[in-house]
C-alpha cells in the first residue's frame, strides 16, 4: 500500500506548500492538489476561499520536496488545451527530476460555468482526445511528429522538444467514473484515480478497469488502482468519526451513483450529478436535502476515520477493495491526523 495526500489550504498558497512538505516528512509517496478556477459566488456553504493555479502551486511544491510524486488531483481537459497539459506536467517533471505525473478528469461544471466560449458538449469525447495528444507528445520526434486530426483537436506535425525526465513518460492517472472512463482507463492509462467511494463499490467498478486491460493486451497488475478519500484521525475514535460525518456528509452527496450503488436510490435520485455542479442557489438546495438525508453509516464508509487501529480496518477494506494507492484528503485537525499517520499508520502497512 502507498500513501498520498491531498493539500489544499485556499486562500492561502504558503500554507498549502507548507502542508505538502509536512506530509512528505509524514512518509507520503504522493502529494495532489485540486485543480479548481472558480469558485461559486455568494454561496456561505461551498467552496468559499478563492483557488490558487494548481500548476503554479505543484511547481513551489517541487523546489520544497524531494521524493514525493506530484500531481494534479485532478486537472481537467475542458479549459486548457492539452499541449499546454503535457508542456506543464514534462517541465514539472524535468524541474522535480522525474517525479511529476498527470491525474486528469472530464472536469466539473462550476470550475468554467462562467466561460461562455467552452464547448462542453461532450466531455467523454473531448477528454479521450486530449489524453491520446497528451500521450503522443510526449511520445513525438523531430523524425516522427505528432499529427492529430479529432473533433475538438487539430494537430499538424507537432514535435514537442522538451521530454520528460520520466520514462516511458509521467504516470497518467484517470479520474472518472462511469462505464467508458473506466475503459478507457485499462484502454490506456496507467492508473485509475476516482474521488470518493466505499470499499465494495470501489472493487465492483475497477472490474471494468481490469477486464478492458486484460482485452487490450496489458498487464493489469501494471495499473495503479488509486481512490481519493477523506481522512480524520484523533485518539478519541468517537470524536474523529463525528468530525468525518459531519464534514463529508454533503461530500457524498455530490455522487449520486455512489449512493445508488450502495442502496440509498431515493437519495441519490433528487441529487445533482458533481460534473453539472454549478453550485446555483437551487443545486445547492438540492444538495443540502439530500445530504441530511444519508445515514451516516453511508458518509462512514467512504471516509477512512477514527483513532489509528480503526483508521488501520479502514484503510485495510480499500486494500481488500484492490486499492493500491490511497490518497487521503485530511478533514479536522491536519497535523494531528498527519502524527498518526506518520508514527501509527504509514509504519503499519511499511512492515506489512
Amino acid at each position: 500500500m502507498s500513501f498520498g495526500c491531498q493539500v489544499v489550504s485556499y486562500g492561502d498558497v504558503g500554507a498549502t506548500v507548507d502542508q505538502a512538505v509536512r506530509a512528505e516528512s509524514a512518509g507520503f509517496d504522493t502529494i495532489t492538489v485540486p485543480d479548481h478556477l472558480f469558485h461559486p459566488t455568494g454561496s456561505t456553504e461551498f467552496l468559499v476561499d478563492p483557488p490558487w493555479e494548481a500548476f503554479t502551486v505543484l511547481g513551489a511544491i517541487g523546489q520544497r520536496t524531494d521524493e514525493a510524486t506530484l500531481l494534479p488531483g485532478v486537472t481537467d481537459s475542458v479549459r486548457r488545451h492539452p499541449t499546454e497539459l503535457a508542456h506543464a506536467i514534462t517541465t514539472l517533471d524535468r524541474m522535480t527530476d522525474g517525479r511529476a505525473g498527470l491525474g486528469i478528469g472530464a472536469g466539473e461544471a462550476f470550475n468554467f460555468a462562467p466561460i461562455a466560449d467552452l464547448d462542453w458538449e461532450n466531455p467523454y469525447r473531448r477528454f479521450r482526445e486530449a489524453v491520446a495528444v497528451i500521450d503522443g507528445l510526449w511520445e513525438s520526434t523531430p523524425e516522427e511528429p505528432l499529427s492529430f486530426a479529432g473533433e475538438y483537436f487539430d494537430l499538424d506535425d507537432a514535435h514537442m522538444g522538451l521530454k520528460p525526465a520520466s520514462e516511458p513518460r509521467p504516470p497518467l492517472w484517470i479520474g472518472g467514473y462511469g462505464p467508458s472512463m473506466r475503459g478507457l482507463t485499462g484502454a490506456v492509462a496507467d492508473g485509475w484515480f476516482p474521488w470518493i467511494y466505499s470499499p465494495d463499490e470501489y472493487e465492483a467498478d475497477l472490474q471494468r478497469v481490469l477486464e478492458v486491460a486484460e482485452d487490450r493486451g496489458r498487464d493489469p497488475e501494471s495499473i495503479d488502482r488509486a481512490v481519493m478519500v477523506p481522512t480524520t484521525v484523533t485518539e478519541n475514535a468517537d470524536e474523529a468519526r463525528r468530525t468525518a460525518i459531519e464534514r463529508n456528509r454533503t461530500t457524498l452527496a455530490l455522487r449520486p451513483p455512489l449512493l445508488a450503488a450502495m442502496g440509498y436510490e431515493d437519495v441519490a435520485e433528487n441529487t445533482p450529478l458533481m460534473r453539472e455542479m454549478a453550485f446555483t442557489d437551487e443545486q445547492e438546495e438540492r444538495l443540502l436535502a439530500a445530504a441530511d438525508r444519508i445515514p451516516e453509516e453511508a458518509v462512514d464508509a467512504i471516509s477512512v476515520s477514527g483513532d489509528p487501529e480503526r483508521a488501520i480496518e479502514r484503510i485495510e477494506a480499500f486494500q481488500d477493495a484492490g486499492v493500491d494507492n490511497l490518497v487521503v484528503i485530511p478533514v479536522g485537525d491536519f497535523e494531528e491526523t498527519m502524527t498518526h499517520y506518520e508514527e501509527e499508520i504509514i509504519p503499519y502497512f511499511a512492515d506489512r
